[in-house]
């Protein structure tokens, strides 16, 4: 029984459980543990130019230079900009400074200015009666009055989350910007306190809360994702089923080949058997198409807003992928398995995540290169970022890799024969 430990197979079993194991944790495990974001890009709009407003832009500026800084500010000129810029992926949110902040700010500080010369005006009559009747003390409470007439405004700022351009991002985006308005509304609010203080201005709570939040923040969400869209997995989910159709299937349909078509003198497929893996492709990844859409749409009422659009952008994906599997089989055969998992392995480490979250090992080297990321972006636009393009790089790329892919199945048929040429 023990005899078994004798053979190779076991111990080369046992070292292939580790490497994968190892494989997984390197891509798993050391993608996610280092995930930070790191100067993640926000546009910046500002529609007030005094002084105030300056003020909050440059203190914004000053902490997005720091070496560690979480957000990068994106100079945007107008609010109706954004949905441009993230479709396009520029940015992932924004903050608005609306037209009248500074206005705004003044007249809570005049506020402020008023309560402390009527409390002023109040003591002296209190003390001196007479004090009432003289024209400079008319003139100071004609101004009191002036001053504390309106109740002051709150300042109007707007913060933007593009939900669908990353659920992640945007649960941080939704955190962390009100967060930021809380900074700049405590700010200011401890400037009013500190003033009140060395006057010894006794306010009513009533008062006091016109000017403890000087800031008046609305969060909006841009591109939003329902629980009917799986909290934004939709995406993610689909580009599985492409890569898996895809990887089944092409492994398949090459052993069919492999035993039914016509094969060189070296056992490769022919030309002919490499152009009938190509027509089958077509008709393979149409019905996987036809799956995805059925299984999401139809089965889980997961919206789809261009059906059309969507079965043929989850056909052309799911062809690449064929043709890049189908590829590696013809040039390597079942040796080349391998190859396919650590593609699968690596991709789904890092696609969730945007690239201001990634190492940059983990940026330059899986995030940039693998095939899966490619067809995430898109099928991640099509479903969920309003005015998205697809033909934009990543599609290039997908283009790209089908291309050479399709060169290497041609390739592969003449690898062996060549060589054997040369012998003879």
């Amino acid at each position: 029984m023990l005899n078994v430990f004798k053979r190779k197979n076991i111990w080369i079993s046992m070292l292939v459980a580790a490497i994968l194991i190892g494989l997984f944790a390197f891509a798993q495990v050391g993608a996610r543990s280092t995930v930070k974001v790191r100067h993640l890009p926000l546009a910046l709009v500002v529609n007030d130019n005094g002084k105030d407003a300056k003020n909050v832009v440059n203190k914004l500026r000053k902490e997005s230079h720091e070496k560690n800084s979480e957000i990068k500010w994106v100079n945007v000129n107008h609010t109706n900009e954004l949905t441009k810029g993230f479709a396009s992926g520029k940015y992932y949110g924004a903050v608005v400074i609306h037209s009248g902040f500074t206005k705004a700010i003044n007249q809570q500080a005049d506020y402020l200015k008023g309560k402390i010369i009527t409390q002023k005006l109040d003591t002296l009559v209190v003390k001196t009666p007479l004090a009432a009747e003289t024209a400079l003390f008319q003139q100071q409470k004609a101004l009191a009055n002036s001053l504390t007439q309106k109740t002051p405004a709150q300042a109007k700022v707007s913060l933007y989350v593009s939900q669908g351009s990353n659920v992640t991002v945007a649960n941080i985006l939704t955190t962390a910007l009100p967060k930021l308005t809380d900074r700049l509304n405590q700010k200011i609010s401890n400037e009013y306190i500190t003033v009140a203080n060395k006057s010894r201005l006794t306010l009513s709570p009533q008062d006091w809360s016109k000017l403890q939040t000087p800031i008046h923040a609305t969060l909006i969400k841009r591109n939003q994702v329902s629980t009917k869209e799986v909290s934004g997995m939709a995406p993610f989910l689909v580009t599985i089923f492409c890569w898996l159709g895809s990887l089944i299937a092409s492994l398949l349909n090459w052993r069919d080949h492999s035993k039914n078509e016509k094969k060189s003198r070296d056992g490769r497929l022919s030309l002919t058997g490499v152009t009938s893996q190509l027509i089958s492709g077509v008709a393979i990844v149409t019905a996987i198409a036809v799956s995805v859409y059925f299984f999401t749409k139809v089965c889980y009422d997961v919206p789809i807003h261009d059906p059309q659009q969507f079965l043929l952008l989850i056909g052309g994906i799911s062809f690449v992928f064929y043709l890049l599997q189908s590829a590696v089989l013809d040039l390597l055969g079942l040796k080349g398995w391998p190859l396919l998992l650590i593609i699968w392995i690596g991709s789904m480490a890092v696609i969730t995540f945007i690239p201001q979250m990634l190492s940059p090992f983990y940026h330059n080297y899986v995030y940039d290169l693998t095939p899966i990321r490619f067809a995430y972006d898109l099928i991640l636009n099509q479903m969920y970022i309003t005015d998205a393009s697809l033909t934009g790089s990543s599609m290039l790329n997908l283009l790209y890799i089908g291309i050479a892919s399709i060169a290497v199945m041609y390739g592969s048929t003449l690898i062996k024969r060549h060589k054997e040429s040369q012998i003879a």
